[in-house]
């Protein structure tokens, strides 16, 4: 698009119409421009190469790549979808799209190579529907160039090494092979050589996992009684080098599998899941570019099957040289050494945090300092969204007290003895800060019963460490058989909160510990369902203690009966909650309506018959001066009101009767906050509220 010479080059002024809308062309070389007048004001200018079907709309001195429409302001920005739909259209288009006869010939004429067999030929029409074609196009060549590209990619990626598929045996079973008795036959089956064995001898003394001695072909097995298949699957990492520009890291899923039947030996299989390039040029946009397995073979373009990258084994060779000149070269030494040592780890997300040199520090200190099971669990936590560590470790540590933030060497040396995970660093940080020593019988028990400090809640505050794990082990055989640890603490706390809400004392021991927890549990249950009531007064007479006094002081001045009707003041929060429910409206369902008892902005009330003052009728929520903004009854409907409205009335006279100085100023401030909110609720244009409220509304005269 010769976009500076269509600049320069006058439009053609509209001759001798009326209309608002007029269209004048011209042609530059190659380039259809449709100059798009409005009151003879120049609005656009839409130019068509009628070669190439490129287009863009000169519009207030900027180029954009709109559609022929948009020069008349038919746009997708201005117009709903609903518009294009309907006969809108073209009823706009007939007014908007006005072109001499000469010119509308011209561009029939210019566009006649890329005219629709199938839809409109109207000037207009013929040039959108080139346009949209010429989208379609390029939007098809750029995807085809898209597909080359990585076809060719591909194609460069290197074989798998020669020893593959023995690595992968020795990852998953140490290159065992196996002895498995068939179900249906009672054959022995060989996963060495495929052989099959009626009788084996030896085989009644022999323990399960026992290695064992193939009678044919004399290889030692291991001897499965329990099992009838092996299935063993995991995951494996292979990295390789494959030019100066570029390296690959592949993802596989890898398994063992062992089916006893007639001449079946021990299967290995792989499949590629994932294929990360590696760039190596500084300039290039990403670190890597990840090509995912999908339907008909990699590809760049999304992860329709789901597929994802976890801890696997490390394939070691070729690291060094695929790693150099990438981000991911600082883990070059480490992740050889890892390879050899089998390790099994989240390589994926410790190259995601190969840049940040603290991170790859530490964990060379967690692999040095022989803290396997934790440099397991810290290899998996980098943010893949900010590549930032998540771990609980200390990054700047420049040893191994200062990274694992625990300061005691014997606490720091028992971990790497026992080849401590996370749960038993946050123990011994735990025992740092209460100063209770954990032995390893007790340090075996959390770790079974997957406890840790934050699980056993304030239990601390009453017991030490050593006289929880014996009241749960204890009440795990008297109340809990087969629960785990964890569980019956979940319980125990539980039963504490209970407690607590009964208003026990939790610092007695028969409180905090029960000779029969279960038993007291329940009990704890019970109770709770018969106080329920009183429980849920005093815990929102605790919250809204403030609104309660204000309605212990108004019931003298608003409390009132009738001949038909009394109105009653709720003595606590709870009844207005109960209310709430029982005629099933808002009231007392939101906060909002105590916050306004509290500042003396409006009151909640009862109105109810006098042959039945028990029995919930209507809602009242008033203001201090007696002007009522809300009156409801059941699903917010409102019986009888043709009786209920004279008794309101007559109530409110009363009100104004009683009413002091402070009342009026109080009424007074009542009024300008229920203003601004009708304010508020009209710019929000909630007309639903706004038409309620003024239903309700009677303003105390």
């Amino acid at each position: 698009m010769k976009k500076k010479t269509i600049e320069k080059t006058a439009p053609v002024q509209p001759r001798g119409r009326k209309t608002k809308w007029q269209q004048t062309i011209q042609e530059v070389g190659d380039i259809l421009v449709i100059n798009s007048w409005y009151e003879k004001k120049l609005v656009a200018r839409h130019c068509v190469n009628v070669a190439t079907r490129d287009f863009a709309t000169f519009k207030r001195g900027i180029w954009y790549d709109t559609k022929v429409e948009d020069c008349i302001d038919m746009g997708m920005q201005v117009y709903s979808a609903a518009y294009w739909s309907g006969y809108q259209y073209e009823d706009i288009k007939k007014e908007r799209w006005n072109l001499r006869k000469e010119d509308k010939e011209r561009i029939m004429e210019l566009m006649d190579p890329w005219k629709s067999k199938w839809r409109q030929q109207d000037s207009l029409s013929i040039i959108a529907e080139a346009e949209t074609d010429y989208l379609r196009d390029q939007r098809e060549n750029r995807e085809q160039r898209r597909q080359r590209r990585v076809e060719e990619m591909m194609s460069r990626i290197p074989p798998l090494p020669i020893d593959w598929q023995d690595w992968i045996d020795d990852m998953l079973t140490h290159g065992r092979d196996y002895l498995i008795k068939a179900k249906a036959t009672k054959d022995w089956h060989c996963s060495a050589c495929g052989g099959t064995i009626p009788e084996l001898q030896g085989e009644k003394n022999a323990r399960d996992g026992q290695d064992f001695e193939c009678p044919l072909c004399g290889k030692k097995v291991i001897l499965r009684k329990r099992k009838r298949t092996i299935e063993i699957r995991d995951r494996a990492h292979l990295i390789q080098p494959i030019d100066d520009n570029v390296s690959v890291a592949r993802h596989f899923s890898v398994s063992v599998e062992f089916f006893p039947v007639k001449d079946a030996k021990k299967e290995i299989s792989w499949e590629e899941e994932v294929r990360l390039i590696l760039n190596k040029d500084p300039k290039a946009k990403s670190a890597c570019d990840i090509y995912w397995r999908q339907w008909s073979g990699f590809d760049n373009k999304g992860n329709p099957t789901n597929r994802r990258i976890l801890r696997c084994y490390l394939y070691n060779g070729g690291i060094e040289e695929a790693f150099r000149c990438t981000e991911y070269e600082p883990f070059t030494r480490l992740f050889g050494e890892l390879a050899t040592a089998k390790m099994h780890l989240d390589y994926n997300d410790m190259m995601i945090g190969s840049q940040d040199e603290r991170y790859v520090g530490m964990m060379e200190m967690l692999y040095r300092g022989r803290f396997y099971r934790l440099m397991e669990e810290e290899s998996s936590k980098i943010s893949v969204w900010n590549y930032e560590y998540r771990g609980e470790m200390e990054l700047r540590g420049k040893n191994a007290e200062e990274v694992l933030r625990l300061y005691d060497k014997q606490k720091v040396n028992r971990i790497r003895d026992r080849n401590g995970d996370s749960r038993m660093l946050v123990w011994m940080r735990w025992s740092d800060a209460y100063g209770q020593k954990i032995s390893d019988a007790e340090l075996v028990w959390l770790e079974r019963n997957a406890v840790w400090p934050i699980t056993i809640g304030k239990m601390d505050e009453y017991m030490t460490l050593t006289q929880i794990i014996n009241y749960v082990q204890k009440q795990k055989t008297v109340s809990y058989p087969g629960w785990r640890g964890d569980r019956i603490i979940e319980q125990w706390l539980d039963y504490m909160t209970m407690c607590e809400k009964l208003k026990k004392h939790l610092d007695d021991e028969m409180v905090y510990r029960p000779r029969e927890l279960k038993r007291r549990h329940d009990e704890a249950v019970n109770e709770i369902a018969m106080r329920e009531a009183e429980i849920q007064a005093n815990e929102y007479s605790e919250r809204y203690g403030e609104a309660e006094a204000v309605l212990q002081k108004i019931r003298e001045k608003f409390e009132y009966a009738g001949k038909t009707f009394r109105i009653i003041v709720p003595m606590r929060i709870v009844d207005i909650v109960k209310e709430g429910r029982a005629l099933h409206h808002c009231a007392g369902a939101t906060d909002r309506y105590f916050d306004r008892i509290k500042q003396n902005e409006t009151y909640i009330c009862f109105l109810r018959k006098n042959e039945a003052p028990e029995s919930p009728f209507y809602t009242i929520e008033v203001e201090p001066g007696g002007t009522i903004r809300q009156h409801r009854g059941m699903f917010d409907e409102e019986p009888e009101i043709e009786t209920v409205k004279p008794f309101l009335r007559e109530w409110q006279k009363v009100i104004r009767k009683r009413m002091q100085k402070e009342d009026h100023e109080l009424a007074a401030v009542s009024k300008e906050k229920r203003e601004a909110n009708i304010e508020e609720l009209k710019a929000k244009n909630n007309t639903r509220v706004l038409q309620g409220l003024m239903e309700d509304f009677m303003e105390a005269m």
